[in-house]
């Protein structure tokens, strides 16, 4: 009963020690290494918590849009593949050009094609090796062999035994024999297929939107039910390597953000902790001193509530900032965080539907490139906030003048992209006259853009009717890629000729050019 009660007791000892291991340990921490240890590891935490969410954010949707791809690759294959596994159609599947079908579509790896016939309970498996350009059943065996074995030498003695004579029987027997030969070929090819190339890939169960990404291999697998009535799927297996070299450029991204966000934030928490500490270490003096009634005024002043307010708002200020740049870090959507206008990647994905939907009402579609002249200079004279001062007030000012329908967005640095429709030509011009003139109007001093002295912008502009799209028989895709080279090509005129200028390019007028 002692020894029980004893080792009960030094259990609850070592438990208690243990708890005041963390109260020693904080006890030797200054107040100033309290703050500055507790306040960065939350914003490690934060980081890291925002950093990974961004990361999987971005990664898994880069990912889709890969496998949405593929899909939309597959997509138009599928009633053909279909109909063929139906009828059990093998001739159809396995023919030079279906071959040099599959070998059409970009970057895919391997084609895997399984199913049951709707007439019969015969099943079909078809494989295709694009490396190898190999396109075999993968369902054949040696029964099936020897029975076209057999057939064949049935056939050789019905021609043998067939009288010169009847010429017409002698022809069909021959054509028969023909067709099994090529049968027995097939077959022996697909046997040898089957028993030599060796496939390094192997399905895996896939997700619900029917893809999966093998990182191991650098491949996208992706997985379509066919469309017979006894059913069957397509495994098709893609070259997934331009994934994986973004998924390094996204990592590399993220953790430069993240270190840089580390850096300003111990800057700033060391600042702040310094200004908490200085009037607990004067207070600290004060009470320590012989002529505390002298200082009385000094200790009133440090006690005052609005000094503890105001420290306690810069801190509150300093989480603010680390917030908002943390938003930033885990955000990049589709609004740009200075100028409030869209960023390139809502022009990416709204570029095309705009120009489809404004095209098809009869309207003429202006793409507008906008940079401003010589911001290196004054990023350079006025420094980077400046700078950035400057680029929201430029997009503050085509927000303004900009219409509802349009569309507005960074492209890039001091570079902004305008979707603009107008019933009218000379509107597009007009409206890229008046946002020229209002930037200039914006009299923001720009010593080092000579001779205007002040900031402006040059505007490059492409524009397209419906006329362009049934002329030249093109897709939106390439009238908005042609549309972008040729404004940029237009700007780079302008920027040529004297800057502070807008030049035009495109709709029947191979040069318009309005200058300062």
């Amino acid at each position: 009963m002692r020894r029980a009660c004893s080792r009960c007791i030094q259990r609850v000892t070592r438990s208690l020690k243990l708890r005041k291991l963390p109260k020693r340990f904080v006890t030797k921490l200054s107040i100033n290494q309290m703050l500055v240890v507790s306040h960065m590891l939350l914003v490690l935490i934060l980081i890291s918590g925002f950093s990974y969410t961004r990361y999987q954010s971005e990664w898994n949707r880069h990912i889709e849009y890969s496998a949405s791809l593929a899909k939309l690759t597959l997509a138009p294959h599928i009633s053909f593949i279909s109909t063929s596994v139906a009828g059990l159609n093998y001739a159809n599947l396995t023919m030079p050009a279906t071959k040099d079908l599959f070998g059409a579509i970009d970057d895919l790896e391997f084609l895997d094609i399984t199913g049951q016939s709707d007439y019969s309970s015969q099943t079909i498996h078809v494989s295709y090796f694009k490396r190898l350009e190999y396109l075999w059943r993968a369902d054949v065996s040696q029964e099936e062999l020897k029975e076209l074995e057999n057939k064949l030498s049935q056939l050789k003695d019905q021609i043998e035994a067939t009288a010169p004579e009847n010429v017409i029987r002698h022809k069909k027997l021959q054509f028969i024999q023909n067709r099994v030969k090529r049968e027995y070929d097939a077959v022996t090819e697909s046997i040898f297929a089957s028993e030599n190339i060796y496939i390094p890939w192997q399905k895996s169960p896939v997700n619900s939107e029917s893809y999966y990404l093998d990182e191991e291999l650098c491949t996208l697998n992706i997985v379509l039910p066919l469309r017979n009535k006894n059913g069957g799927e397509v495994w098709a297996v893609f070259d997934a390597s331009d994934l994986t070299d973004l998924q390094h450029s996204l990592l590399e991204e993220i953790i430069a953000e993240a270190i840089v966000a580390l850096a300003i934030s111990l800057v700033l928490i060391g600042w702040v902790s310094h200004w908490i500490v200085s009037p607990l270490k004067s207070l600290a003096n004060h009470m320590r001193s012989d002529n505390t009634s002298e200082n009385l005024n000094t200790l009133r002043e440090l006690e005052r509530s609005d000094e503890i307010g105001q420290l306690a708002r810069a801190y509150q200020g300093l989480l603010t900032k680390l917030d908002h740049q943390l938003n930033i870090l885990r955000t990049r959507s589709d609004t740009d965080p200075l100028t409030g206008l869209g960023s390139r990647y809502k022009y990416s994905r709204t570029a095309i539907p705009f120009l489809k939907r404004h095209l098809a009402n009869g309207q003429y579609v202006g793409l507008i490139i906008c940079d401003v002249d010589n911001f290196k200079a004054f990023n350079d004279i006025y420094g980077h906030t400046e700078g950035d001062n400057a680029l929201s007030l430029v997009g503050s000012k085509m927000s303004e003048i900009a219409r509802d329908s349009d569309l507005a967005f960074r492209y890039g640095g001091e570079e902004f992209v305008l979707l603009c429709a107008r019933p009218e030509m000379n509107q597009l011009i007009s409206f890229t006259q008046r946002l020229r003139t209002e930037i200039e109007g914006l009299n923001v001093i720009h010593a080092g853009n000579q001779p205007y002295g002040a900031l402006t912008i040059s505007v490059g502009g492409s524009a397209a009717s419906l006329k362009d799209i049934n002329e030249h028989f093109v897709t939106h895709q390439e009238l908005q890629e042609s549309m972008f080279n040729v404004a940029d090509k237009a700007l780079y005129v302008g920027k040529q000729n004297g800057r502070n200028q807008v030049t035009w390019s495109g709709c029947k007028q191979d040069h318009i050019k309005e200058s300062a």
